[in-house]
């Protein structure tokens, strides 16, 4: 017995359902390979077994700039059709006239460029001299003609603050202290006695009336205003 009938032998005894005929029977009597297409096909068709959707694609937003830059294109292209659709010329002399237009378009946005800045400036430079004017400095002999105005109506505390504007219209105008809208009447003083110490006398003659006026806010009679205002001549002949 050889090893093939002692292997055959022993496989049928281990199962008696197979039989020996069929270990005979030709290769072309064996059955046929399963579909395997069909299979997966079947497989696939089962409900909620696969997910093979793909991801949702998002739409495609084109830029702004592209659009631009394709209507800009757009009208690039429709202007040279009309002016040289109907002219015939090569390919060089083509170019050299699109170069041509390219450096006149270039040139007149610089010049448009140029033109809107140097409005720009003349708008900021005209802002500013109407929001800053040229200021004289005022004139003490005019502040002092309004407070004798103002004295002659009887409008005594009024005229006491004319005057002392006149007067340190007057200092500033020789030099003596140096006029300020955040100088203080002590201030002014200080600077006075440090710059000319004998027309401080004149000075406190015609402050006095003004502090009880413009910070007591007391009223100002005719002696008080006659007193500043024989210290304002003295003051001015000196």
């Amino acid at each position: 017995m050889t090893l093939r009938d002692a292997l055959l032998q022993r496989w049928l005894h281990a199962n008696r359902a197979h039989l020996a005929a069929q270990l005979h029977a030709p290769a072309g009597n064996a059955p046929a390979p399963p579909d395997l297409h069909a299979l997966a096909s079947r497989e696939i068709a089962i409900p909620g077994r696969y997910q093979l959707a793909g991801p949702p694609t998002v739409p495609y937003v084109e830029p702004w700039w592209v659009r631009v830059l394709r209507w800009l294109h757009d009208r690039w292209d429709a202007l040279w059709r009309a002016l040289f659709g109907h002219v015939h010329v090569s390919g060089r002399a083509a170019n050299t006239i699109g170069d041509a237009i390219l450096v006149a378009a270039g040139l007149m946005l610089i010049y448009a460029a140029y033109v809107v800045l140097r409005n720009v400036s003349r708008a900021r430079s005209a802002a500013r001299s109407r929001t800053e004017p040229l200021t004289a400095p005022p004139d003490p002999q005019a502040l002092y003609r309004r407070a004798c105005d103002a004295a002659n109506g009887s409008e005594y505390g009024a005229a006491a603050l004319l005057l002392f504007a006149a007067t340190v219209a007057l200092l500033d105008g020789r030099g003596a202290v140096a006029r300020s809208e955040s100088a203080t009447v002590g201030d002014l003083r200080r600077a006075l006695r440090s710059e000319n110490a004998t027309l401080v006398p004149q000075f406190d003659a015609i402050a006095a009336p003004f502090v009880e006026r413009a910070y007591a806010e007391r009223n100002i009679g005719a002696p008080q205003w006659q007193r500043a205002q024989s210290a304002f001549v003295a003051l001015a002949n000196q």
